[in-house]
């Protein structure tokens, strides 16, 4: 009788966390509101829902890295994850401050993601750096913060298992809506051109 109470109440645990589990946000392409301050890559506090009490925890994948080799992690959250938290999710993990100069905006077939001049882009990054985010100079920053958040936001907008994420471009911008000028790493990036990287 006992094993068969145990068994039962193993059944109903299962099926309250199957419950309470959310899938991949982010099978859609619209990028939608929000701010990109603070954030922590295992738990992001999000928007809360309409109805008290229960809100539902979504999950997404950050990824780190340059040049078509990355690592992934887990963002949790509880409510809709948005662009800006995904962007927020890096800055959390990594210690780069990625503060945007407003909301991430789709048109032009893609993302537009506006970097504020406090951010790692300009500023470089922190002076105490995260070993396993460690960079050495100003342009292996700005290819990795960039390469990271183009694919971050791709996998965010086309799960790969339905479509192919790379079909999503993704547009930077400076502070001032024009192309971005890290005159750090000698490089600007085209506001009006889809990011292909900084050779691209």
């Amino acid at each position: 009788m006992k094993r068969l109470f145990a068994a039962a109440c193993a059944g109903a645990l299962v099926l309250a966390l199957a419950a309470c589990s959310g899938g991949p946000a982010g099978s859609g392409s619209s990028a939608q509101g929000g701010a990109a301050s603070e954030g922590n890559a295992v738990q992001s506090q999000g928007g809360a829902s309409g109805s008290a009490g229960q809100s539902q925890q979504h999950t997404a994948t950050l990824y780190i890295g340059m040049d078509g080799r990355f690592e992934s992690y887990p963002l949790t959250q509880e409510g809709e994850i948005t662009p800006e938290d995904l962007v927020a999710g890096i800055a959390g993990l990594t210690g780069w401050n990625l503060d945007l100069a407003g909301e991430i905006t789709d048109g032009k077939g893609g993302l537009t993601v506006p970097f504020a001049a406090t951010s790692a882009l300009f500023v470089g990054p922190p002076e105490e750096q995260e070993e396993q985010f460690h960079v050495y100079d100003s342009v292996q920053l700005a290819q990795t913060i960039l390469d990271s958040v183009k694919k971050t936001l791709q996998n965010w907008a086309v799960d790969p298992e339905l479509g192919d994420p790379d079909s999503v471009d993704v547009y930077f911008c400076g502070p001032d809506g024009g192309d971005l000028v890290l005159e750090g790493a000698g490089v600007t990036i085209s506001a009006s051109q889809p990011y292909q990287g900084l050779a691209g």
